[in-house]
């Protein structure tokens, strides 16, 4: 009997060295994919803040000196930082009425005419992914192909 009260049934698998590496095999696509996707989403913040940033430097020159749309639109190009981008801009007026009328004109019954001036700034994007669109489940995401932004002034 003192026999079997010592005896063990044997261990089976007790090395469990190689599961972490299976683990790491398995997960290591899925955090590839949350790393490339975050890169993808800062580079487009970030270029998405430049425009930002380039609109409202074009945008604040208008406000100085509006005769000159091309002088504006180079300002926003600039004040970007970076390359390849296309900046257009437009002088507009309004009747305090909200009536849209020509700059040259006078409103009428002593409305005060307002201008405005409006930049928009825009580039190209590539999507670090470089897919087409992605389906998730019936849900389908195109990644964005262009950065963009646009900002009206009034001018004083």
């Amino acid at each position: 009997m003192h026999f079997l009260r010592q005896w063990r049934p044997p261990r089976v698998a007790t090395d469990h060295a190689g599961n972490i590496m299976i683990e790491f095999a398995l997960a290591l696509p899925v955090l590839a994919l949350l790393v490339a996707g975050l890169v993808d989403l800062g580079s487009f913040g970030l270029q998405k803040s430049a425009m930002l940033q380039g609109a409202r430097a074009g945008a604040q020159f208008g406000t100085v000196d509006y005769s000159s749309t091309s002088n504006i639109s180079a300002t926003a190009r600039s004040a970007t930082g970076l390359s390849g981008v296309t900046a257009t801009s437009s002088v507009f007026c309004e009747c305090v009425s909200g009536t849209a009328v020509s700059c040259s004109t006078t409103c009428s019954s002593g409305q005060t005419l307002k201008r405005y001036v409006t930049v928009s700034t825009t580039k190209p994007f590539t999507s670090a992914l470089s897919v087409v669109s992605h389906n998730f489940d019936g849900f389908v995401w195109t990644p964005p192909t262009t950065v963009s932004a646009s900002i009206t002034m009034i001018i004083p």
